[in-house]
């Protein structure tokens, strides 16, 4: 019933953008991403799988995510060093924290055995602090990321954000390298005539003797020459044969890489006209900036754009309200315990009914913000029930809204924080079944053929 559309997203839960010590990374979500921190904030380089096309885009896209990274950081702290605590005190390594259903601590030996009352009050005297952090994040996993939960709307984008920007790839071909020609063999030295002394004219036969050493020097010296100039003639043949082939090898290289480069300023000319005109590229820009999403739940989102690029529809799978947190845990005033509280129905269906409304917001914002040339969407949301009259698991729409992009443009993207999210989507031409006590009933989604009617 829901997967009407061709395009599906996968959103894995998570936080993406990870900020630490020592630099930024992102994790798994973001396809061919690399990531970039600068003044103006941490983008992404986003490369589209199949159309060698990249884009810019940015990744710490609100207050609200940063946060929520800041939170991650010292939630993962606190876990890392519990852990380090344990290894280096041999007397709290020995034992094992629990809760039981009321929120009272519980201490148990290696054997499983509850501690001597003694050795417990001396444990919770020493390590207060750290057993107060331990409780502390029990209680973050029993309040289930409420917050996270409650306020997905606080990363909804303005419609007037900037749009991806297309991102020049650089030329990555190297350069040919230029050839170290070799130098020739030293020319052979052409040999002096002997110099002849008067002794050398008083002593027979030690002139001529002097004369024939140095005919014989002169004819070694011409068959020498000889043999070098034609060394050096091949060498030279050789060489001149070597840096013609790197002048054309350079040549053919410069030559790619001018046309690469005009390829890549006519793509990053043409690419905000082809955000507005060119569907295939609008859907894939679409779903990777939906993929780069981060929910608390995963969320499967479909959707469908048509060949115009003009009118936009999309499913989202919403969470059961079964799957919310059905307890709320604080810390005890005085005592080393979590206190436990049932939440209400009521306060279930509220909490679950401004979930909903504030995934809506959020992906309507995402999509007006990467896509300037929609005007209009419609955007519906499903979840799975049980049908008591088949007694099979269905797919049944809660929700769904016709959203002008003037209308959206209304909401104070700077104040989101005095936002409801439910009173923000009473705005739009709305379906919904929704009692004033948010218990949901099913609808029938307008129909993504006629946006317009």
């Amino acid at each position: 019933m829901a997967f009407r559309f061709r395009n599906t997203i996968r959103i894995a839960p998570g936080i993406r953008l990870n900020l630490g010590k020592t630099g930024i990374s992102l994790s798994a979500g973001v396809r061919g991403a690399t990531v970039t921190a600068g003044k103006r904030g941490v983008h992404g380089n986003v490369g589209l799988p199949g159309t060698g096309l990249s884009y810019r885009t940015r990744l710490d896209k609100s207050p609200a995510h940063r946060r929520r990274v800041e939170q991650q950081e010292k939630r993962q702290y606190r876990q890392d060093r519990q852990q380090q605590l344990q290894q280096n005190n041999p007397d709290l390594g020995q034992v094992t924290l629990s809760l039981d259903d009321k929120g009272q601590l519980l201490m148990v030996d290696a054997s499983g055995q509850p501690l001597e009352t003694a050795l417990r009050r001396r444990l919770q005297k020493d390590f207060e602090a750290d057993i107060r952090e331990w409780l502390e994040v029990r209680m973050e996993a029993i309040n289930g990321d409420i917050d996270l939960l409650l306020n997905p709307h606080l990363d909804t984008l303005s419609p007037d954000s900037s749009p991806p920007e297309y991102q020049i790839r650089p030329f990555t071909e190297l350069q040919p390298a230029k050839p170290q020609l070799q130098q020739p063999a030293p020319q052979p030295v052409k040999p002096e005539p002997p110099r002849i002394g008067w002794l050398d004219r008083l002593i027979p036969g030690r002139k001529q003797r002097l004369m024939d050493a140095w005919q014989d020097a002169q004819t070694n010296w011409s068959v020498c020459l000889q043999r070098w100039e034609e060394d050096k003639q091949r060498l030279d043949e050789q060489q001149a044969h070597t840096i013609l082939q790197y002048e054309k090898e350079l040549a053919e290289w410069r030559q790619r890489k001018e046309i690469h480069n005009s390829q890549q300023r006519e793509e990053d000319s043409s690419f905000s006209q082809r955000l507005l005109t060119d569907s295939e590229l609008m859907a894939e820009v679409l779903q990777a900036e939906l993929e780069a999403l981060d929910w608390p739940r995963e969320t499967l989102i479909d959707f469908d754009l048509d060949e115009a690029g003009q009118r936009l529809q999309l499913d989202v799978d919403l969470p059961e309200i079964e799957d919310f947190p059905q307890q709320e845990a604080r810390l005890g005033a005085r005592e080393l315990r979590l206190v436990l509280k049932q939440k209400s129905q009521t306060q279930l269906r509220h909490e679950y009914a401004r979930h909903v409304h504030g995934v809506l917001l959020r992906v309507i914002g995402t999509a007006f913000a990467t896509l300037p040339s929609i005007q209009q969407l419609i955007i519906s949301g499903y979840s799975q029930r049980l049908n008591p009259a088949t007694g099979h698991v269905e797919d049944e729409y809660l929700i769904s809204a016709k959203v002008e992009r003037t209308a959206f443009e209304q909401i104070n993207f700077n104040n989101l924080e005095e936002v409801d999210p439910i009173m923000a989507m009473e705005r739009f031409e709305l379906a919904r079944e929704m009692s004033k006590s948010y218990l949901f009933t099913s609808i029938k989604p307008f129909d993504p053929a006629s946006p317009q009617g």
